[in-house]
């Protein structure tokens, strides 16, 4: 009997030993060298944009912060933001360059970038849409539907300088006349007095417009585009394949049935 209990606890040892990590296993090189460092460095637009980032130190709050932190967890360690970056394009050319480890920053998945760094699943799937001023599509439809004034677009469109909409417009609307800005503000601002003809973002920035500036609506008319999708993803180096693999493992066991009511639901409750 003792030699059959003997046997059966060793078993179990080699069973439960056989579970466990080994620690002398080799690291994969993209997650080795977070570890040694000790901090994941995340790049992220340093203009705020709620909800998806805001604020400063530990008052940083949004969906991308809390991505950021999940995905910290899973590799075991701290998180350091790194909030420099003054446009979308230069986010990401930190992740290309190694100057952070992944961005999160409410990015776009677009053909230019999509060379230079991959890409995690979406967390988000936006339609792009515009604000458009009603006296200029009034003028310009000649009875025709709203769609077909905007699918021959020639106007002055507005979008954020070196932004994913910076690439679509000129890609989808080749007749416009194109007038990159830094501030979304002043963009809205300029489609509201009738400066622009229209601005040019996502479905969830134009509805903003409506919680922000209700008075918008009696100049403006928003027109989402349904068959144009914005992804918005996480970026990491194109040879981090292995820390890729983590970050789809969050975005999808985590943050995977995100959409505009809740974020929309979000947004106004850190309004508040």
């Amino acid at each position: 009997m003792k030699k059959l209990f003997s046997t059966l606890l060793l078993l179990v040892s080699f069973a439960v030993q056989a579970q466990m990590p080994d620690s002398t296993a080799p690291v994969p090189p993209d997650i080795a060298a977070i570890k040694k460092r000790n901090v994941l460095v995340v790049a992220m637009n340093k203009k705020d944009s709620p909800p998806f980032f805001s604020g400063q130190g530990d008052d940083l709050r949004g969906l991308d912060v809390d991505i950021a932190r999940r995905v910290g967890v899973m590799l075991g360690g701290p998180v350091q933001f790194r909030r420099d970056a003054d446009s979308f394009a230069e986010v990401v050319e930190q992740v290309r360059t190694n100057k952070a480890d992944i961005a999160v920053s409410k990015l776009s998945v677009t053909g230019p970038r999509l060379q230079t760094v991959r890409f995690s699943a979406p967390y988000m799937r936006l339609k792009q849409s515009l604000i458009v001023n009603r006296l200029w599509l009034s003028q310009n439809s000649q009875g025709r539907e709203p769609y077909e004034v905007i699918r021959n677009f020639n106007g002055k469109i507005g979008f954020i300088k070196n932004s994913s909409y910076d690439t679509f417009a000129r890609i989808n609307f080749p007749n416009a006349t194109f007038q990159p800005e830094e501030n979304w503000d002043n963009i809205v601002d300029k489609v509201i007095g009738g400066e622009y003809s229209a601005g040019y973002r996502d479905e969830f920035e134009i509805k903003k417009i409506s919680f922000e500036k209700p008075e918008a609506a009696l100049s403006t008319k928003a027109i989402t585009i349904s068959d144009s999708v914005d992804n918005i993803a996480v970026a990491v180096h194109w040879n981090s394949t292995h820390l890729l693999s983590i970050v789809d493992y969050v975005v999808r066991s985590d943050f995977g049935n995100v959409d505009t009511k809740k974020l929309m639901d979000r947004y106004k409750a850190e309004k508040k």
